[in-house]
């Protein structure tokens, strides 16, 4: 064999070598991406679990202010008419 040809023969060998190792990282790079993103996935609808369960609450207590506020507002409006009556 030439110089020549042991030399492109090492060159391809490497080239093919490194061209492997690397496809095998990004492989490993790309699973453990998917299990990060699995688990982020969790994280996020844990989230969203916790945050609808406080936003309940703060919903109810602001109907029951606005049904208070209505109320009251009934409740004046039902004395006031019954002054206006008399007055007349």
């Amino acid at each position: 064999m030439d110089i020549v040809q042991l030399a492109m023969a090492l060159s391809l060998t490497l080239i093919t070598a490194t061209i492997i190792v690397c496809g095998v990282w990004l492989v490993m790079i790309l699973h453990e991406l998917k299990s990060t993103l699995a688990k982020t996935n969790l994280i996020l609808d844990d989230t969203k679990i916790v945050s609808a369960s406080l936003a309940q609450p703060f919903s109810s207590f602001s109907e029951f202010i606005a049904g208070f506020k209505n109320g009251i507002a009934l409740f004046n409006s039902l004395f006031d008419s019954k002054k206006k009556s008399l007055k007349s």
